[in-house]
């Protein structure tokens, strides 16, 4: 009878074990704390976590979809690369081979979701459908950024202002000091659902300025390949997920 129960508590043993061994490891998703609201919300203690936007939503149905749970990991933006070729993370999303500059050593999903640039301006103003109407216009843009879509109208005699921080461009168009400003779509969609009542003084215009198309850069040894991850995304769209999770963090005036 003794020699029974130790077999039956080693083979318990053995199916604990195999259990473990098959158990998904977690999906760790690197976040970079530069940036902000809607896609990134973090926590204002000491040691900063990531509580809330779109980056979030967006992992935790990427885990649930590859069976396992996320773990984020807040990295400042020059510590993301290395964290990824050194596979200290599995995906970093919000990304596209152009940011990065070791992008052929890494692996790249599917489109996510466009990160799309639009000019925001009062709402009396008429709609600017096409980039050659800003012609002359005042436009306000953030310091040190460039803006390849709008050489042409720089050429043109449109007049750049630059502010340090997206909230003083939204001042600089309620003061009437320019006549647009260029903005995420997703970034001022974030400021106007804040700030619904202000919001109702602001359009954002048909043209695009720019369009890039983000997804997850994917370490080297990740236990989640492109073809597992893009696997995921596809039953993600296939659902329409990723487009009503994308949705809900835009601004829809009224």
């Amino acid at each position: 009878m003794v020699a029974y129960y130790k077999v039956l508590l080693g083979a318990v043993a053995l199916m604990l074990g195999v259990g473990v061994c098959r158990a998904e490891a977690p999906l760790r998703i690197g976040v970079s704390d530069s940036d902000g609201p809607p896609l990134v919300v973090l926590s204002d203690t000491a040691e900063r976590v990531l509580s809330g936007g779109l980056i979030r939503d967006l992992g935790e149905a990427l885990a649930g979809e590859l069976g396992t749970r996320a773990e984020y990991v807040v990295l400042s933006r020059n510590r993301i690369e290395p964290a990824l070729e050194a596979s200290r993370v599995d995906i970093v999303c919000n990304a596209n081979p152009a940011w990065y500059s070791n992008a052929g050593r890494l692996g790249w999903t599917a489109e996510l979701f466009p990160q799309i640039e639009r000019l925001v301006s009062l709402r009396n103003r008429p709609d600017i459908t096409e980039l050659d109407q800003l012609r002359g216009r005042r436009m306000g843009t953030i310091r040190g950024y460039h803006y390849p879509a709008l050489e042409k109208a720089w050429a043109s005699g449109a007049r750049r202002q630059d502010e340090a921080r997206l909230d003083l461009l939204v001042k600089a168009v309620q003061k009437g000091l320019v006549d647009v400003a260029v903005y995420s779509e997703l970034e001022f969609s974030a400021w106007a659902r804040a700030y619904p009542f202000e919001a109702r003084q602001f359009k954002l215009h048909p043209v695009m300025v720019s369009t890039m198309p983000t997804m997850c850069a994917v370490a080297p040894q990740s236990a989640y390949g492109v073809d597992r991850l893009n696997g995921a995304i596809g039953r993600l769209k296939d659902a329409g997920r990723l487009r009503t999770l994308v949705r809900s963090y835009q601004w829809h005036p009224i």
